[in-house]
């Protein structure tokens, strides 16, 4: 073979290898268009089935909410691109739960449901009924759900579990945390005023620099902590509660 001939194969085979990688390409993002656009259609049919005046139907349209923050399922196939949606759908029903009243049960499904996102830093809470919500550190979990820099401004937590949950400069301003469980958490300059803190856990949490003016029933554990401005320390930790 000459030269010229070896020369005249390579450009050939480069030429159908570019061909072959653009076809792949186009498919590629054909593929994944038709996925983002399935998803989107099964968020709309989620969202309507929330808005039914079926109870059932609202349950499982809760349920199904969840999917949508999970790579593995059919609506995280694309790279969970509804997970922002979700987080809003999820915050403004709770809102709404504090004036017209969710069924208990269909207002706990969807605030256990934002323990599934896993990344809630910097959401809008404000105002949201997360009682009794589980959001806190399961056993077998690999990562904590993130609430850094959340804004939960008057939100009802009361029972809720934050065990363990990463909570850095998050704001519970006037928050109502009544038997809300904290224990292990990271409250690291998290906001506290004026939050009302009745037989709140927050056994071994880290507080350091969290402020808690103007909170009531602050736990004795914590306020033994507190400077003469009521904030923590840098670096202050809870006791941990031992065991009756």
């Amino acid at each position: 073979m000459t030269a010229e001939t070896f020369q005249a194969w390579v450009a050939a085979g480069g030429a159908f290898l570019a061909g072959v990688l653009g076809l792949v390409k186009y498919f590629s993002y054909r593929s994944k268009r038709d996925r983002l656009a399935s998803v989107g259609a099964s968020f709309t049919a989620t969202v309507e089935a929330l808005a039914s005046e079926n109870e059932t139907t609202r349950m499982a349209g809760a349920v199904l909410l969840r999917r949508f923050f999970r790579r593995k399922t059919e609506q995280g196939s694309a790279g969970t691109p509804y997970s922002a949606e979700a987080i809003e759908v999820i915050a403004g029903l709770l809102r709404e739960s504090r004036s017209e009243r969710l069924p208990e049960t269909l207002q706990k499904v969807l605030a256990d449901g934002l323990y599934y996102a896993r990344d809630l830093s910097r959401a809008d809470l404000q105002r949201c009924c997360l009682r009794r919500a589980y959001l806190g550190r399961k056993r077998g979990d690999k990562d904590v759900l993130d609430l850094s820099e959340a804004d939960l401004f008057e939100a009802d937590l009361s029972g809720a579990s934050l065990r363990g949950v990463k909570a850095v400069e998050t704001t519970f301003y006037r928050a109502r945390l009544v038997e809300t469980v904290l224990a292990e958490a990271d409250l690291t300059k998290a906001d506290f005023r004026a939050a009302v803190l009745t037989k709140a856990d927050f056994g071994a949490a880290l507080i350091g620099g969290a402020r808690f003016s103007g909170a009531e029933d602050i736990p004795a554990d914590v306020a033994a902590l507190l400077d003469g401005e009521l904030t923590a320390p840098a670096k202050a930790v809870v006791p941990e509660k031992r065991p009756r």
